[in-house]
């Protein structure tokens, strides 16, 4: 061009910054500043806009300095761009230098303003840069009254909220749908719920948004019966055409509630209405039927996608394994995906590792490791608190602290996996110790933290130290938290402190299942069996749905107290009445509760109607009652069947040394120790091998076959 003026500079620079070459519209604008071509409000303003875009605040504090050289700060396209880019880096005080040198401040720079102002927690000066507005002739606009609600509701202050709300309604805005999706974030985020849906009612408002934002405030404050009951409402009225984001959100909220039947008529709905299972819903769907243990239900929907499985569906099929127990599974699914050519992210990666984190080995671990390393997700947070977490829970300590130790800042989550490992094991001085480092760098706990600090005060029976954590969670504020409130029961209860672990029960605002649970498993800890009978009862009539844990104390309590024919009782009732499969533990109590009451016929009768072979825990729960009872013959049979089954042969050689041990038949004793074993056993422990005769005497074996 003959002649380049500042038009034709501001048009390349745009065009560099539109199209994401940031780097070329800066040089652009360099060349422009060489050719001594002064920049206009145009020009600057989109400089500001590249800063942020490619994070440089540096070369924004330079454009601050060419822009009071020229004198341009008093223009509001300027000044706003200054805002966006401050607010961008969080720098409030900057935001707030700019704003208050401008004389004349428009609508735009105001709207601006108050949105800084709402992120700072600085509610009084967000509305106090309002009343500028209606002061001034152009008044508040839409994006001013979203910008303040904001604020509002980012802070809970719902007082100021309800004044927002009246002049909303009185300069006749309240119908207009980003003022409406506001005005029920800020009712929602306050805990007004029914306000925000008479809100809704109250204008008639056809506004899918708002009614999703409801419907998801509802998810989050884990109202899930309250969320399904809208959904429900709007369906049946057709009040508002329901979209993919909607079905999304009840879809999560059936999922966390577990409610299969809600579930399963959203899927109807869905084939019904012909949207078809697009990413987000077939997604959602597959969740659902997985938090329900439907496996076979989310398969179909996973076929029904067919080949346009994408990351989010396969990611949601592997980590529906995981949830049902399936690691093995959910890792031939992963070697399925990359076949396919999909690329797994960091969630995925994560989905697999926790996978491996049921496995009993760490083999398919260590592998997954490598690849995770070479694929490049190695680096990412979540991935790397993933693989600190299979390290710890397999009791690798060393490489957990490794790769803790790898990373630049400590971080919260990779620090309470390593605290939950030691903890898991019984050593509590370690993860107490652990606990204390992250306390010591200012890093503050969360509720998975505390949860595993009192597990290890709780191994250790240090009820001194549990009290001490106590107090550090009333003085953070997490006493209500049911996670946290969950874990001081079960520290009091293991450190023989039943008392105190029913008072502090009592006092909890949020009783819900896991609260529940963790004083039955205490009462269940103690052997009394009444008490958690008494307790689930109480649960039974405030409507609380028992869950697979609920049970399981139950027949571990009533084991353990003598009450061989309530857990024979609760046994049917788990699977007749709530339609819950019984997982391995329930059967190792049942056949426990048996072995404990002398019923070893019955218990054997018991073993032989079982349409699988039996696992080592319910073989050991048998051992041990045989050990209990002076029951060699039995007993002699059971170590051989668990001998077939390999396993932790060093647990096994400890209790088959306390079976031979039992009666005055010494000489028969020895005999058995030579008989039982066909095997060179690794003794860890001992530091050397076993071997022992290949004459197994196998009399009682074909009982357990």
């Amino acid at each position: 061009m003959p002649e380049r003026d500042v038009v034709s500079w501001n048009t390349m620079i745009s065009g560099y910054l539109s199209t994401g070459f940031t780097w070329n519209g800066f040089a652009c604008f360099k060349m422009m500043l060489r050719c001594e071509v002064v920049p206009d409000q145009f020009s600057l303003n989109g400089v500001l806009k590249g800063c942020v875009m490619n994070g440089e605040l540096s070369r924004g504090l330079q454009v601050h300095g060419l822009i009071l050289k020229l004198g341009l700060l008093e223009n509001a396209f300027v000044s706003n761009g200054l805002l966006e880019l401050y607010d961008a880096f969080d720098c409030f005080d900057e935001s707030v230098n700019v704003f208050e040198a401008l004389g004349c401040k428009d609508v735009a720079v105001v709207n601006t303003m108050v949105k800084i102002y709402g992120k700072m927690g600085k509610v009084e000066e967000a509305v106090e840069s309002f009343r500028l507005l209606q002061c001034d002739f152009s008044g508040p606009t839409r994006a001013t009254f979203v910008n303040l609600l904001g604020a509002i509701r980012r802070y809970d202050n719902l007082k100021e909220g309800l004044l927002v709300h009246g002049l909303i309604i009185k300069l006749g805005l309240e119908g207009h749908g980003i003022v409406e999706n506001a005005l029920v974030g800020m009712y929602c985020h306050g805990g007004a719920m029914d306000e925000a849906f008479d809100l809704l009612l109250f204008m008639g408002s056809g506004n899918v948004k708002s009614w999703t934002s409801l419907i998801s405030q509802f998810s989050i404050r884990r109202c899930f019966q309250e969320a399904m009951d809208v959904f429900r409402w709007l369906h049946h009225d057709k009040a508002v055409a329901i979209d993919e984001v909607m079905l999304v959100c009840v879809l999560s909220a059936s999922a966390e509630s577990k409610c299969l039947c809600m579930g399963s008529q959203i899927h109807s709905i869905i084939i019904r209405t012909g949207m078809g299972l697009h990413k987000g819903v077939g997604a959602a769907l597959m969740d659902m039927y997985s938090s329900c243990f439907c496996l076979e239900d989310m398969h179909k929907v996973f076929q029904q996608i067919g080949h346009n499985c994408d990351l989010l569906i396969w990611t949601t099929l592997i980590s529906g394994n995981v949830h049902n127990g399936l690691p093995m599974e959910a890792l031939k699914y992963f070697s399925q995906m990359l076949k396919e050519g999909v690329r797994p992210d960091a969630v995925a990666c994560v989905s697999v590792l926790t996978g491996c984190i049921v496995l009993q080995t760490t083999e398919h671990g260590e592998m997954f490791h490598a690849f995770v390393t070479k694929s490049g997700n190695g680096t990412k947070s979540s991935v790397q608190t993933a693989l600190i977490s299979l390290y710890a829970t397999k009791g690798c300590f060393r490489s957990a602290e490794k790769l803790l130790a790898r990373r630049v800042e400590s971080d919260v989550a990779a620090v309470t996996a390593i605290i939950s490992g030691y903890a898991r094991f019984g050593y509590s001085a370690e993860a107490l110790f652990w606990f204390r480092k992250l306390l010591s760098e200012g890093v503050p706990p969360n509720n998975s933290t505390l949860a595993s600090a009192l597990m290890a005060s709780a191994k250790s029976t240090a009820i001194s130290t549990g009290r001490s954590l106590h107090n550090l969670i009333i003085k953070i504020g997490l006493e209500d938290d049911n996670f946290v409130a969950s874990s001081l029961i079960d520290m009091y209860s293991k450190c023989g402190a039943i008392e105190d672990a029913v008072h502090y029960f009592n006092g909890t605002h949020h009783q819900d299942i896991v609260v529940w649970n963790s004083l039955l498993s205490g009462y269940a800890h103690h052997g009394n069996g009444k008490e958690v009978l008494n307790v689930f009862g109480k649960m039974q009539s405030r409507g609380i749905k028992p869950d697979r844990i609920t049970f399981l104390s139950i027949l571990s309590g009533c084991s353990h107290g003598a009450l061989a024919d309530q857990v024979m009782k609760y046994f049917c009732v788990m699977s007749d009445v709530y339609g819950i499969s019984p997982m391995m533990e329930h059967y190792a109590c049942v056949i426990d509760s048996l072995g404990r009451a002398g019923m070893f016929k019955k218990a054997v009768k018991f073993i032989e109607a079982l349409d699988f072979n039996p696992c080592m825990l319910m073989l050991r729960s048998l051992l041990s009652c045989c050990i209990l009872h002076g029951c060699r013959q039995l007993g002699l049979a059971v170590v051989a069947k668990m001998i077939v089954l390999g396993g932790d042969e060093v647990a096994t050689y400890a209790l088959f040394s306390k079976l031979c041990a039992t009666g005055e038949r010494w000489a028969d004793t020895i005999k058995a120790r030579e008989d039982i074993l066909s095997y060179v056993i690794p003794l860890t422990l001992m530091g050397g091998y076993f071997r022992v005769n290949s004459n197994i005497n196998t009399r009682g074996v074909e009982v357990l076959a």
